[in-house]
């Protein structure tokens, strides 16, 4: 009985001995699984750190990006492949972050994402010089364009004034312009002027064409206009047979004549007689002549009684 109460208390002893053994090796590995856990989590919070302050750095090249752009204005469509090709790296740079890809990995690519910055920002300021440079040029390319428009304009002016000058100086013209009632001839006797209505048998009118050496010689043709005192033009008939044109409009005539003039002085008479059954009545009359171009002069008559 003895021996088998020693025995008992070995297998007690050896039992507490085993439970102490599993009990330190337990705590050995809850140590150890603390201090592996802590070190993962201040790994994770380093790498977390680092990660965020590369999104930090990110977000300030990329600010600063934009800000030039914005700057620049329509520049930038001249470097439509460049600004491509940053923000495709600005893209990348953004995926291997949320990745947590390795740290110098993306360290390198930022690095190189502010050398391309700096690449447009050169190329920017190299465009603006030579876009300064064009628009210098292309404004004083205006001046001088609007300053030969301006002369071409003054000197076209200057042409159609002379010109003007020249049609002028080189029309034929009139002075001493006279109507008269007259009786004619008869029985031998010089015609008469007469104021007196009952008495004309007809109307002239005399004028005389002005010396023009600058005026092309040559068949004139002029137009008399005739006007009773009720301002009726006296006219063979209606029809355009018995018209010309001044200044656009058709205008009747009541005597015609063509004279051949050579640019010298040139007396010209028009006569108008009365139809065998008519007779003047008091009042004034007027007459106009014209030429085919040009108004020459008028001269009026007043007649009694």
């Amino acid at each position: 009985m003895e021996d088998r109460v020693k025995e008992l208390e070995k297998a007690v002893k050896k039992h507490k001995t085993l439970n102490i053994v599993l009990g330190l090796i337990a705590l050995v590995a809850v140590c150890f699984a603390v201090f592996y856990t802590r070190e993962k989590v201040v790994e994770v919070q380093t790498i977390q750190s680092k990660h965020d302050t590369l999104q930090e750095e990110l977000a300030t090249i990329m600010k600063e990006y934009e800000a030039i752009k914005s700057e620049y204005g329509e520049l930038n469509e001249q470097l439509t492949e460049k600004d491509s090709a940053i923000l495709a790296q600005a893209d990348e740079i953004k995926k291997l972050i949320a990745s947590q890809a390795d740290y110098r990995r993306i360290k390198k690519k930022l690095e190189l994402l502010q050398d391309q910055g700096k690449q447009y920002v050169h190329m920017l300021d190299s465009l603006y010089t030579v876009n300064r440079e064009l628009m210098a040029e292309n404004q004083e390319i205006k001046k001088q364009v609007t300053r030969l428009h301006t002369e071409q304009k003054t000197l076209t002016e200057e042409k159609e004034v002379l010109s003007e000058k020249v049609t002028t100086a080189s029309r034929v013209k009139g002075y001493g312009f006279a109507i008269n009632g007259i009786v004619a001839k008869n029985s031998g006797k010089k015609e008469e002027i007469t104021n007196k209505a009952r008495k004309v048998e007809q109307f002239k009118v005399t004028f005389t064409l002005a010396d023009n050496p600058l005026a092309q010689a040559g068949e004139v043709n002029l137009y008399c206009r005739i006007s009773l005192p009720n301002g009726q033009v006296l006219s063979m008939g209606m029809g355009d047979g018995y018209s010309f044109l001044n200044n656009g409009k058709r205008l009747q005539y009541t005597i015609k004549s063509t004279v051949n003039y050579d640019t010298k002085s040139k007396s010209v008479t028009m006569v108008w007689k009365l139809p065998i059954d008519d007779s003047a009545v008091p009042g004034e009359y007027t007459a106009q002549v014209f030429s085919d171009t040009d108004f020459l002069g008028e001269a009026s008559v007043t007649l009694v009684k």
